[in-house]
């Protein structure tokens, strides 16, 4: 199987993967499935869960969004958040499901921001249970 080289870079940090055999992020039309050979693309990225197999072994991650870049050397994810789910702080990230849900009843509140902030909470709980 072919494999390819994966950049993901957040405005904080950057990540290298090297030997890629499949790449799944959530697009904001759906899932988007990337191997070796995908056709040249940029992509929005939405808020949800990363899948990535390399050597047979699968790693999850939680995103906030951002966009994909993918091109026949590599692709590379540009993204507001990414974290591994063994990485995730499941006390921090049930006190922003709440913090959120409290919001969310109060009529001053942005109601888009904070239906935002429950989906990047909610999320970021999903994959801390894929660890």
């Amino acid at each position: 199987m072919n494999k390819f080289h994966l950049d993901i870079i957040t405005p904080v940090s950057m990540y290298t993967f090297e030997k890629v055999e499949y790449l799944r992020a959530p697009g904001l039309d759906g899932l988007l499935g990337v191997q070796s050979n995908h056709a040249n693309s940029i992509i929005a990225i939405n808020i949800g869960e990363i899948k990535i197999t390399i050597d047979n072994k699968t790693l999850y991650f939680s995103t906030s969004g951002g966009f994909s870049d993918i091109q026949s050397g590599g692709v590379q994810l540009l993204l507001e958040s990414f974290e591994e789910a063994s990485n995730i702080d499941l006390k921090r990230a049930e006190d922003a499901l709440k913090r959120a849900e409290k919001r969310i009843k109060d009529p001053s509140q942005d109601l888009k921001r904070a239906h935002q902030s429950i989906t990047r909470a909610q999320n970021r709980l999903k994959v801390f249970n894929k660890k």
